[in-house]
């Protein structure tokens, strides 16, 4: 006699294989599931480059800004010169020899300039079109000594005299080479050491890197002095547009309060001088586009600019960042 589990193992059909529809049902889940399972793989790596494109832009923006800030709040460091009474000129920022720097009578160059679009600069390579230039002019807040520089230095310094036995119509000395300084200190038995001078221009450009037609990657640049030649800096890439306004304070009494406020066309040319205040708009944008990103914002860079959102079709995500610094060294003189 047959035990049961016998009995059962007869009258269960053997497993001979899958029909033909039955292979095709479990294929199609198949691929279902792993379709299902791509797409959101797909959709998080998207989101996480979206993401890191966008963390990308506001750091530029950000980045830059600050950059911007750190240069302009120390823009007329012009170190223990007494400035009282000086006049200002604004010398071209494109001059290999720095101007604008005189001891009878004392004159010195502006400390901040701002070039419109339709200023144009010899020394601004690729500068994109509808874009500002600002220069900013200081010395450098260490001091070297005087034998320090040779007869071969490019290098520009500033040397002013403590001692009262100097010539009271010399009271600075700017220039190159260590034989150009011979003011000294409040002892009178040593020369004064000597500051850097530092002239810079910032501009938009349309490219990073320039040759061979370029990449066209906007990007901010920085052009200075640097071994005797004018040397080009790419600082941020994505900056796509930055404007400026000036903070003027010309109105009695002088107390470092902007009167007004006024692009680089409103500013008359004796007023540079009396420019307190900066305020930045800096307009960034990434340097990938976003598939089916379509821009929903306009952007106001200022009074006068306004860049509409129907104008960017081209994909890439932007943002817009502005700021007010404060020129410290001319409004703390005037307080």
């Amino acid at each position: 006699m047959l035990s049961r589990r016998r009995m059962a193992q007869r009258a269960r059909p053997a497993q001979r294989g899958l029909t033909l529809v039955e292979l095709m049902i479990g294929l199609t889940l198949g691929l279902l599931v792993s379709g299902a399972l791509l797409t959101l793989l797909a959709n998080a790596s998207g989101n996480g480059q979206n993401l890191q494109r966008s963390s990308r832009l506001i750091e530029n923006a950000r980045y830059t800004a600050e950059l911007l800030r750190d240069d302009l709040q120390l823009a007329g460091f012009y170190g223990e010169l007494q400035t009282n009474g000086a006049t200002y000129t604004v010398p071209d920022p494109c001059e290999t020899v720095p101007g604008g720097w005189s001891a009878a009578p004392l004159a010195l160059p502006t400390p901040v300039r701002g070039y419109g679009p339709a200023e144009a600069l010899g020394c601004l390579n690729a500068r994109r079109a509808g874009t500002f230039a600002l220069a900013v002019r200081r010395l450098e807040v260490f001091t070297v000594a005087a034998a320090t520089p040779s007869a071969t230095d490019t290098q520009d310094y500033l040397q002013v005299s403590y001692c009262r036995q100097d010539p009271p119509a010399q009271p600075l000395a700017f220039g190159r080479g260590a034989a150009t300084f011979t003011l000294r200190n409040r002892a009178c038995n040593a020369a004064n050491p000597l500051r850097a001078y530092v002239g810079r221009i910032y501009f938009v450009a349309g490219c990073n890197r320039c040759a061979n037609g370029g990449d066209g990657i906007p990007t901010l640049k920085r052009v200075e002095m640097i071994d005797g030649a004018r040397r080009t800096t790419a600082i941020a890439e994505g900056v796509e547009n930055v404007q400026f306004e000036f903070g003027v304070d010309n109105a009695a009494p002088r107390d470092g309060v902007p009167d007004g406020w006024f692009t680089s066309s409103g500013v008359a040319a004796a007023d540079w001088p009396d420019v307190v205040a900066v305020r930045l708009h800096v307009l960034t944008r990434a340097t990938q586009p976003t598939p089916g990103h379509v821009e929903t914002r306009d952007f106001q860079l200022g009074p006068d600019v306004t860049l509409a959102a129907a104008d960017f079709t081209d994909g890439f995500r932007r943002a817009l960042l502005s700021s007010v610094v404060r020129l410290n060294n001319v409004g703390s003189r005037r307080e």
